[in-house]
């Protein structure tokens, strides 16, 4: 170290804890706002669980909380599509529950107190720092209390707060993902602060959506994270043991797991083709797969699905070519073999891996131990998300997305998206090239589906970061430089010379002038090294060059982080042999040039003085971004409150009285749970199940689950039937029906898609020749077609309201309607009691064994002539190959040009 270093040693230390201090603050600060966006709905309508999913997945971490896990995972719950039922703990991700039930049982052990903090001058000077911003128009920020109140939540409010928490927790982890990737503590927390308010991660996370995605978003970043720091160095393999634990939790919350093991096999994959396998991606790679995939079969709706589905076979198939790839290595090392050997033995050895692998599959292909592409993800890969199945079709969420959705939930982010894309390229870390793959994957998936728009929100999150990061480094560097920050110093070394007269390694180079243990070229210990290289130099420097022409030594190539050895006859040799040659056509006076360039711009007083003038430009330039990232923020304000309406209550304004505040579906379901017996049945279209279930705790016949195709076409049918035959079928599995009304999303408004579900199971619905059912719709003016008009459907909504509409007192009795109008409920007339007994009676459940939990309800014999007129649909997710293809999958197919199934 120079005097002058010594000198400004002290004030570079005290400029780097201040730049530390002030980069925890606002990290915090972000954490804090991630917090505080998703709370406008606890504020504004208390602690209330939104839209419909979330009401059943509150209502499964009621029961989990009340009966624990073990009953958990054998509730078959007959509340819930009547009267088949529903095998909750078979069918169910359980993460949001199992967490919800960790942190409620953590809650309970934890008596209630009062903490009053003491007045001290720290906290006194960050309330200053805090007014201060806060007058300035910063949002976001925390007001320190006095005193901490600290009492258990009940399981209704920790199932509301959980979103916000989560969204707290997911920006941590995008800010460790976008500082791995680059290695800037500035990108880092600038992604912090960037996903607290993202829109794209709003969506599924402000308070009270407890849905799957507002606490998978934050295990796919932290699931991420942990994989590229696993394969940041080949010393990093240990941090593949947490990727696994973290991908488990992954696999427990969201059907999404998917994506996450793709895209790691697929990083995998790259790795290998980029010449950058070494011991430690291996390992890394081994444990996350092996304590991952472990975890992942133990939960009950995944089972088996890592090692047999088609969508998860990539990342097995990478795993053995690992397997491969290491065993070829260890012979490599174990017999010593040259470059050459080494190729023929691999090549070799690879053949007959995928000789084996080939047989392996005839053999079990016609076994059918592999399962197809799911719906869904078939229609990731269709044109236009036409999957042949109209309920995937009818949903949607799962429609492609818009530039106008790109807009709006990604919005500035999404501008400097390719920025960052740039300072990727210029890094080229394991990370960087993991962020490349999230990006193109995260594109096509939410292009076809609007939904996946989310998973866009951590990678668009990144790039924006890093592109931040990088701008807010450039302005520290040349400061730090002044303070006494080494610079830029090039020492080229030649390597002594190895067997074959070829160049050893950097690494064994440096190690050996250092007393180290030496490694050769195959990276093999050589405890004996440096005393041979001793005696080779000596008797070297001794010998005469006798005529023979001397080999000119290679110069010194320092390994990167990411590279163990130079491994031989693979793609690492290739694409260095490629860069050395190209490196050798630029003259060595440029490369001597650059090199001195480099220093000068480092140590020269003029260069950096330079440097500052530039930081300053760049900071104008940020704060001239100030109305940009203002308009940004408000709008990411805007986007949060308008997702903090429940649904079931929402704000409406009235011309005289102003805002005000409409419960029609909250207390509809209310007024069900107050006035009717609990054992009745409410028969209405599955997307209200979960809160017929939920808030009225009454029996349902369908919901958003959707696991029975036949079962919900089978009410689609009934409610799109005429209202006589409606009945026939209805009082036999209902005791009360219940539409929404009053337009504006209403049944009417889905009912089309309800006669083409039914149609799709029942042929002489709209008929084969109608396969969208357009005789079930309405004409330009508005008015039904005539199979509307009769429909019960339409007769329910409409009753008392348009002219000649009205439903038959012998068959459906108007019981309740809403205030608003926007609900409405009729009981069932002459209902079965015979059939309804028949349900309820234990032995008429067909068990998977005797004495099972595993009991399967039946439909009454009453309705056997419906449920015998069913036509099988061919779900291909329901491994359903025996099913006939409704008159809607062959038109489809048909103008996909006569593609049959992917």
């Amino acid at each position: 170290m120079s005097a002058v270093s010594a000198i400004l040693l002290p004030f570079r230390l005290a400029f780097i804890v201040a730049l530390l201090l002030v980069q925890l603050f606002v990290g915090l600060w972000f954490l804090y706002a991630a917090y505080d966006i998703r709370m406008y709905s606890i504020k504004e309508f208390g602690m209330i669980i939104h839209e419909f999913d979330p009401w059943f997945n509150y209502r499964a971490a009621e029961y989990l909380c009340e009966h624990g896990l073990s009953k958990f995972f054998k509730w078959y719950d007959y509340m819930s599509w009547y009267p088949i039922g529903r095998p909750v703990g078979t069918t169910i991700y359980p993460g949001m529950q199992m967490t919800a039930y960790g942190i409620r049982e953590a809650m309970l052990r934890i008596p209630a107190f009062t903490y009053e903090i003491p007045r001290n001058p720290v906290l006194r000077t960050l309330r200053q720092i805090i007014k201060a911003m806060t007058d300035y128009g910063f949002t976001g920020l925390p007001v320190l209390q006095r005193k901490i109140v600290y009492a258990p939540m009940s399981v209704n409010d920790i199932c509301c707060m959980i979103p916000p928490w989560f969204g707290s927790i997911a920006a941590l982890f995008t800010g460790l993902l976008a500082y791995e990737i680059t290695r800037s503590t500035n990108a880092g927390v600038a992604a912090m602060g960037i996903m607290a308010v993202i829109p794209a991660h709003l969506m599924r996370s402000v308070g009270g959506e407890f849905d799957n995605e507002a606490v998978a978003m934050a295990a796919i970043s932290s699931t991420f994270w942990l994989w590229i720091r696993s394969v940041r160095t080949p010393k990093s393999w240990p941090w593949g043991i947490l990727a696994g634990i973290s991908y488990i939790y992954m696999v427990l919350a969201w059907g999404g797991y998917i994506f996450v093991i793709n895209a790691i096999g697929v990083h995998a994959l790259l790795l290998v083709a980029l010449g950058r396998f070494n011991s430690g991606v291996y390992k890394a790679y081994t444990l996350f797969y092996v304590i991952g995939v472990s975890g992942a079969v133990q939960i009950p709706v995944v089972g088996w699905q890592p090692i047999r589905s088609l969508e998860q076979l990539g990342p097995l198939l990478v795993f053995l070519g690992y397997q491969v790839l290491a065993f070829c290595d260890h012979e490599r090392r174990r017999k010593k073999m040259s470059t050459k050997e080494f190729v023929v033995f691999r090549i070799k050895v690879c053949a007959a891996f995928l000789g084996a692998l080939a047989i392996t599959c005839c053999l079990l292909y016609p076994t059918g131990y592999f399962g197809p592409f799911s719906a869904r993800i078939r229609g990731l890969f269709v044109k236009h998300t036409k999957t042949g199945n109209p309920l995937v079709d009818s949903v949607a969420e799962h429609q492609p997305a818009s530039k106008g959705i790109y807009a709006s939930y990604l919005n500035l982010p999404l501008d400097y998206g390719m920025h960052g894309a740039a300072v990727c390229l210029y890094h080229r870390t394991n990370g960087c090239w993991f962020a490349a793959i999230y990006a193109a994957v995260a594109i096509h998936f939410s292009g076809k589906m609007s939904r996946l728009v989310l998973i866009c929100a951590p990678i668009c999150t990144v790039g924006a970061a890093i592109w931040l990061g990088f701008l807010l480094d450039m302005i520290l560097q040349p400061v730090l430089l002044l303070l006494g920050k080494q610079g830029y110093k090039h020492d080229e070394v030649d390597a002594p010379e190895g067997k074959d007269g070829e160049a050893q390694s950097p690494k064994a180079a440096k190690d050996g002038a250092k007393g180290k243990e030496v490694r050769d070229r195959q990276g093999t210990p050589n405890p004996k090294a440096k005393e041979k290289d001793s005696a080779k130099a000596k008797d070297k420097a001794s010998e005469k060059p006798k005529g023979k022409k001397q080999t000119i030594k290679k110069p010194v190539r320092e390994l990167r982080e990411w590279e163990e050895e130079d491994r031989p006859g693979g793609m690492m040799m290739l694409i260095q042999g490629a860069k050395d040659y190209y490196m050798e056509l630029i003259p060595k006076g440029v490369r001597e040039g650059y090199r001195e360039q480099r220093v000068f711009f480092d140590s020269s007083p003029v260069a950096l003085g330079i440097r500052l003038v530039i930081s300053a430009y760049i900071v104008w330039s940020l704060v001239a971004m100030r109305p940009k990232v203002s308009t940004f923020v408000q709008h990411c304000h805007q986007v949060a409150r308008s997702l903090s309406n429940p649904k079931v209550v929402t704000k409406i304004h009235d011309r005289v009285k102003g805002p005000i505040l409409m419960d029609d579906y909250y207390a509809g379901y209310k007024w069900i749970d107050a006035n009717t017996p609990k054992d009745s049945r409410v028969i209405a279209w599955w997307d209200y199940g979960y809160q017929i279930t939920g808030i009225a705790k009454r029996t349902s016949i369908a919901d958003g689950n959707t696991w029975n195709h036949e079962h919900i076409a089978t009410l689609g049918r009934t409610l799109t039937s005429p209202e006589k035959k409606a009945w026939n079928a209805i009082r036999h599995l209902a005791d009360y029906v219940m539409v929404w009304a009053g337009g504006g999303g209403d049944d009417l408004g889905k009912s089309p898609h309800l006669a083409r579900i039914g149609n799709s199971v029942y042929p002489d619905h709209c008929g084969d020749e109608d396969p969208r059912c357009t005789k079930f719709s309405f004409f330009s003016d508005g008015s039904p077609t005539p199979m509307m008009a009769k429909s019960l459907l339409y007769k329910a909504v409409k009753h008392n309201l348009a002219p000649g509409v009205k439903l038959d007192p012998k068959y459906f009795q108007e019981v309740h309607t809403t205030k608003y109008g926007k609900m409405r409920i009729y009981k069932v007339m002459n209902v079965s009691q015979e059939s309804k007994d028949w349900i309820a009676d234990p032995n008429n459940r067909v068990c998977d064994a005797p004495g099972s939990w595993y009991c399967v309800g039946q439909y009454p014999p009453a309705l056997s002539k419906l449920i015998s007129m069913r036509r099988n649909f061919a779900q291909v997710e329901d491994f359903n190959r025996g099913g006939q293809k409704s008159a809607y999958t062959r038109m489809i197919e048909k103008e996909r040009g006569g593609r049959g199934e992917l």
